[in-house]
């Protein structure tokens, strides 16, 4: 079973349990009960299916459909349907791997592993463990140092050098006891080192601890710890879970990027702890607003990211509209200070090409983000509106032409007028006479250099407050670290994508 689809059967049990109080008082009548059970079902019946749990969307219906006198039975179904699956993810035993190269040894640690619940994988080489390994995932391994065809210490490296496997806690089990050995192998990347004869009880212990620590530290790095959502690379392994059951189901499916307005303005006045606090406060807007279906993550910075599985654009905008309209109605009040602030969000929307990475569909929705910040703020872009926005210019210094090419190819096409120049000092002049949007400067050309074009636009310019981007392919600190300094904004080591490209752009303009 899937993490995604387990994660969402262990929130099933407190709702249960409200359904079942819900059920109890139903014999009273109770309308609140009434009303209860027919919201948690509401909500049931919207993510069930999202999960791959048609059931439960089923038995949800019923509930929310059914009139007053078939309700209780109705509500005793979709209890006991939502039981079996909750039962049947906890059964779910963890599956640990046991490499030895003793038949007792291994006899005994399947008696002792499997009493307490797990489903045991037990192999005599190395060999034969590398194969369980690439047909299993498994949550431990305990791993002898002698082994037939190879030594210990040797397969351990082999896990711990594996991306599928390099996380998985291992634990050493040998009759070996000096101290070097022993050293070696935690250097090595093992997690703890029991000696021969076991203790049983130290050892079903110590595995249950490091499955539980293991699994929690896993939970954690998928969380952003400012706001407790998705981060990134959760929100990627999301979407790409529900890409594939959207594909299968031929679903709709739409993403949205989120961006709050005027971030940095709250940043600078009131200092990065009140930003942080905003921030958590979107949240918490966010995820009481939308459905629990709805995934919802930090991208970065100021800006979240949302996929709505089984929904169109416009219904995603209805959604997030509502979030804003919640927002304006509800001021963020400033601990310590008789202030509030206005609390409001930009918005792109599309619906998902299933086709396309995350990071392209995330280009698009980032590009209708932009029209919004353009158009005014405060307001959701989807792909059928037509909003009219000045085009915006962008000053282009870059001697490589194909590098050149590349850049006004995609900028063109996302509707920029970009003005280039071979050499700095023809660039440097141009920025002397008209205004740009945004100024685009490589580290190395002939005749001024990207540094002092940067130096000069900021000292003398018509654009001594316009955002720059420098570009390089050498990497070297100081350098960027001397073009920042000088003025530039942002970097971009090449080569880069066109979504990279695109990304830095829009959040500068924006």
């Amino acid at each position: 079973m899937e993490d995604y689809q387990k994660d969402y059967l262990r929130k099933l049990v407190p709702r249960i349990g409200a359904l079942e109080a819900a059920l109890e008082a139903l014999d009273t009548p109770d309308e609140d009960a009434v009303t209860s059970a027919q919201r948690i079902s509401h909500t049931l019946r919207g993510s069930g299916k999202t999960y791959g749990f048609p059931g439960i969307t089923e038995f949800a219906a019923a509930v929310e459909e059914s009139s007053i006198d078939q309700l209780k039975p109705r509500l005793k179904e979709l209890i006991d349907h939502l039981r079996s699956l909750s039962s049947e993810a906890s059964s779910a035993h963890e599956k640990i791997l046991v490499v030895d190269d003793s038949d007792e040894m291994r006899l005994i640690l399947g008696a002792i592993l499997e009493k307490q619940g797990y489903e045991v994988l037990k192999a005599e080489t190395a060999s034969q463990a590398r194969t369980l390994l690439q047909e299993n995932s498994v949550s431990l391994i305990i791993l002898d140092l002698i082994l037939p065809d190879t030594d210990g210490r040797n397969f351990l490296m082999e896990i711990k050098e594996n991306f599928q496997t390099a996380t998985v806690p291992t634990v050493i089990l040998s009759a070996k006891t000096s101290p070097q050995i022993k050293a070696e192998c935690y250097a090595l990347g093992a997690d703890n080192y029991f000696e021969k004869p076991i203790d049983p009880g130290l050892l079903s212990t110590h595995v249950a601890a490091t499955i539980q620590s293991s699994k929690k530290m896993q939970r954690e790095s998928k969380v952003d710890s400012l706001t407790g959502l998705l981060n990134r690379a959760a929100f990627l392994e999301m979407y790409q879970n529900v890409v594939i059951y959207t594909k299968q189901n031929k679903l709709n499916l739409s993403l949205g990027v989120v961006d709050l307005d005027n971030f940095k303005s709250v940043n600078e006045k009131y200092g990065y702890s009140v930003g942080d606090e905003v921030l958590k406060y979107a949240t918490r807007i966010l995820v009481k607003s939308l459905h629990e279906s709805d995934m919802i993550g930090r991208w970065g910075g100021e800006e979240f990211t949302i996929l709505f599985p089984d929904t169109d654009p416009l219904n995603s905008k209805q959604a997030l509209t509502k979030v804003l309209e919640l927002l304006k109605e509800s001021p963020f009040k400033i601990a310590g200070r008789n202030e509030t602030l206005n609390v409001t969000f930009s918005a792109g929307i599309i619906d998902v090409d299933v086709n396309l990475s995350l990071d392209e569909n995330f280009s698009t929705a980032d590009r209708l983000l932009y029209l919004a910040k353009e158009s005014g703020r405060s307001k959701v872009v989807t792909m059928d509106e037509q909003i009219e926005t000045r085009q915006k210019r962008i000053l282009l210094a870059e001697d490589d032409d194909l590098t050149a090419e590349f850049i006004i190819h995609r900028l063109d096409r996302s509707g920029f007028i970009v003005v280039h120049y071979l050499h700095g000092d023809e660039a440097y002049a141009a920025a002397k006479e008209e205004s740009f949007d945004l100024v685009i400067t490589d580290v190395k050309m002939p005749g001024m250099d990207g540094f002092e074009l940067v130096q000069r636009v900021r000292q003398d310019s018509s654009n001594q407050n316009t955002p720059m981007i420098m570009l390089t392919s050498m990497g070297n600190e100081n350098d960027i670290a001397r073009g920042l300094r000088l003025g530039a904004n942002d970097y971009m080591l090449k080569p880069f994508s066109p979504t990279e490209l695109l990304a830095r752009v829009h959040r500068l303009l924006k």
